[in-house]
This record gives structure tokens, C-alpha cells and sequence, in this order.
């Protein structure tokens, strides 16, 4: 539990120094603007006081930051972009959208399973169980990395509700994964993505015996197991 705990925390704090990342890349893009508008504004000051006053244009003191510099720079730049073709931003635009879509699906989680409890009264899976999801996967933990490429080569060790018990999650065989202790642990109580969900599905569909490929999409519902199989287990 302890190092449950642990991991939990440090969770939490990858979190927080998250969106403490986010904020300060906000901050410095508000904070870019702000300088930029400033520059120019600076240059416009200065353009007028030479056609008003010429003898103090040449005067650093008015622009101690050399703000004209600045600002011609900043100029240069935005003809540049402007006279870019539009051939050589469509595919960049295009990137961007499709980098902006694969990460907003990759973060997108499961949807809470539709079960008629908050929480199932069987909190454990039993000794058969453990026997199944052994034959099932082989013997050899279910967790992929890669984008689903690899598949860890540790022995299973532990068995575990892939839409976590604590949150809705059956204990049922459809929601039952095989793992090695070390990726068990990281997984921890953490609501699964849509995408781990799709590619653990098309790995199970390789390794899972044809009888038991319905058993494949672990969605978190309570399908095959009645009310006094439930007391049983209790």
C-alpha cells in the first residue's frame, strides 16, 4: 500500500507540474505579445518625435532598449510569413491539426461503464479466475507500450480490474487483465484511455483462443456473473 501511496503522489505531482508547465507557456506567449505590441508602440512614439522634434532623434535616453531595432526585426519577420505561399503552409496547417487530433484521442478516457452498482460488492477475483486470465494471455503481462508495438515479457502476477474497481469497474472477466507486478502498480487506479483500450483489444485478439475472443474489449461491465455467483465470492 505504501508504495501505492508513493505512486499515487508522484502522479499527482507530474500533474501539478503539468499544468504549472502549461501556465508558465501561457504566460511567456501572453508575455511575447505583450513585448511585441510594446516594441512597436515604442517605434511609433519614436517616428513621431522625429517629425515633431528632429533634434532628439537621435537621442538614446527616448529609447534606452533600442526599441526601433526591436521592432524593424519584428517587422522583417511578419513580411516574411506574409510573403510565405500558401503551398508551403497548407501541409504545415495540416500537421498540426492531425498532431492536435491524435493527441486529444489519445488522451481521451473510457466512459464509465453502465453498471447497476457504484461499486461491485465482489472486490476480488477468485483462484479461477486467476487460472483463466493466465491461460487466456499465456501466461505473460497484457501491458503494451509503443503505441501498442511491444508487449511487456514478464510473467503475469497480478490480476487487476482494467476500468478500475474503485471507480465503477466489475469485477467480471470482462474487465479482467493479466500484469507483472511492476506495470501493475504503475497502473494503479487510473481511468484507462479509449486508445490503451483499443490496442490491448487488437493484441488480445492475436493471443486470446478463438473461444474466448469475446472476453477481448474489456469494457468494465458486469456481463456474465449473477447475483448469488456474486454472494459466493463474497
Amino acid at each position: 500500500m505504501s508504495v501505492r501511496r508513493t505512486i499515487r503522489r508522484a502522479w499527482e505531482a507530474y500533474r501539478l507540474l503539468r499544468v504549472a508547465s502549461y501556465a508558465a507557456g501561457a504566460l511567456a506567449g501572453a508575455g511575447g505579445l505583450a513585448g511585441a505590441y510594446w516594441t512597436l508602440l515604442a517605434r511609433r512614439l519614436r517616428a513621431g518625435l522625429a517629425e515633431d522634434s528632429p533634434e532628439y532623434a537621435a537621442d538614446t535616453a527616448v529609447d534606452p532598449w533600442h526599441a526601433g531595432e526591436r521592432a524593424a526585426g519584428l517587422a522583417r519577420m511578419l513580411r516574411q510569413i506574409r510573403d510565405t505561399s500558401g503551398a508551403r503552409l497548407v501541409p504545415i496547417l495540416a500537421a498540426a491539426v492531425v498532431l492536435i487530433a491524435l493527441l486529444a484521442l489519445a488522451n481521451l478516457r473510457m466512459p464509465k461503464p453502465d453498471n447497476p452498482f457504484d461499486r461491485d460488492p465482489v472486490r476480488l477475483f477468485s483462484d479461477a479466475d486467476r487460472t483463466w486470465i493466465r491461460m487466456a494471455a499465456g501466461g505473460r503481462c497484457e501491458h503494451r507500450r509503443l503505441f501498442g508495438l511491444l508487449r511487456c515479457r514478464g510473467p503475469i502476477e497480478h490480476m487487476d480490474h482494467h476500468y478500475p474497481w474503485s471507480r465503477g469497474g466489475a469485477t467480471d472477466r470482462h474487465n479482467l487483465v493479466g500484469l507483472c507486478a511492476r506495470h501493475n502498480l504503475r497502473k494503479s487506479d487510473g481511468i484507462p484511455t479509449l486508445l490503451r483500450t483499443w490496442l490491448l483489444y487488437r493484441s488480445r485478439l492475436k493471443y486470446f483462443p478463438a473461444r474466448l475472443r469475446g472476453y477481448a474489449w474489456p469494457d468494465g461491465r458486469a456481463h456474465s456473473m449473477r447475483d448469488d455467483d456474486r454472494k459466493e465470492l463474497e
